[in-house]
């Protein structure tokens, strides 16, 4: 299995897992107290809180469980257990991903054509039956991971990667495909349409985004001050969202790439550089996009009574 090389690497990466999970339960915690304290919740938050959830979720049912077996703490599933696991792990990363999509589609949209329909309740249903179909699209893609996952026998030589960033089956789970060919259709499938394609959306979405906030800055800069600056934060919020997306699944990318495909002397600091990235990404996204949402961030301030200047 891959293995941190010092304790201090270790403690680190334990560090990032609670941070995953501290930080997405405060913010679901957070959009709560606002629905109640409001009678009703905003379409942006919507997507937000489902991001904090899946994120939640990750860190609970994968990166802790990570942590755990790194600390030399043996744990070896059952069959079923392993495909139950299997197949969570590869549901909610995918709708990790997508959902990260829809957050960003749905602030281009905002941005671009000041998009709104008749009603607020008519957003909130358009983005819940969207997000609806986000999980019920991704259980269904999963079901593979529960049909072909078993327990390893423990002669196997280089196992198939779709999810796993470790090299030796995770909680002694393998895939097991009918046939060689079948296990690779699915993965390749799996990294270009869960990784690549979502990476590529994302990027052209954001920096749409930051062009059409810097025209809109333009346009107002001698009549809105206030504005300006609320916007040009905004501007470094989707960047720095934008680049934690990239590097987590980027990295991710090319690890299990380079793993399927190559498996060479770098696949190790490539497995343990994308575990890292991608708890790093569950870890800040949700509170870097809170940190631009003024009242999520005013209500996060308040309830941690840090003063606001």
């Amino acid at each position: 299995m891959m293995e941190f090389e010092s304790t201090a690497q270790l403690v680190f990466y334990g560090l990032l897992v609670l941070l995953g999970i501290l930080g997405n339960i405060l913010v679901l915690v957070t959009i709560l107290a606002m629905t109640v304290e409001n009678n009703g919740l905003a379409a942006s938050d919507i997507i937000l809180a489902n991001l904090a959830a899946v994120n939640l979720l990750i860190s609970i049912f994968r990166n802790f469980l990570l942590f755990i077996t790194e600390s030399k703490v043996k744990i070896l599933l059952s069959v079923n257990w392993c495909r139950v696991f299997m197949f969570l792990w590869v549901w909610l990363k995918a709708v990790s991903m997508w959902v990260t999509f829809c957050l960003s589609c749905f602030h281009f949209l905002k941005i671009k054509q000041h998009f709104h329909l008749s009603t607020k309740t008519k957003e909130i249903m358009y983005v819940l039956a969207i997000l609806f179909l986000v999980w019920v699209v991704n259980f269904l893609y999963a079901i593979p991971a529960y049909t072909y996952s078993w327990t390893a026998s423990g002669n196997e030589t280089k196992i198939l990667m779709v999810v796993s960033t470790t090299m030796e089956p995770f909680l002694g789970c393998v895939w097991n495909f009918p046939t060689e060919e079948s296990g690779t259709t699915y993965a390749v499938f799996s990294l270009i349409f869960h990784e690549f394609i979502p990476i590529i959306f994302m990027v052209c979405t954001n920096l749409s985004t930051v062009y059409y906030l810097h025209k809109h800055i333009t346009a107002i800069a001698d009549e809105q001050l206030r504005t300006v600056q609320v916007e040009k934060v905004a501007v470094k919020l989707i960047m720095a969202l934008v680049t934690l997306f990239v590097l987590c699944s980027g990295t991710h990318l090319l690890a299990v790439s380079y793993y399927n495909h190559n498996g060479g002397s770098a696949t190790a600091f490539l497995l343990i550089l994308a575990d890292y990235c991608a708890t790093i990404f569950i870890g800040f996204s949700p509170l870097l996009i809170a940190a631009g949402h003024s009242k999520l961030r005013h209500k996060v301030c308040k309830t941690l009574h840090i003063k606001m200047f």
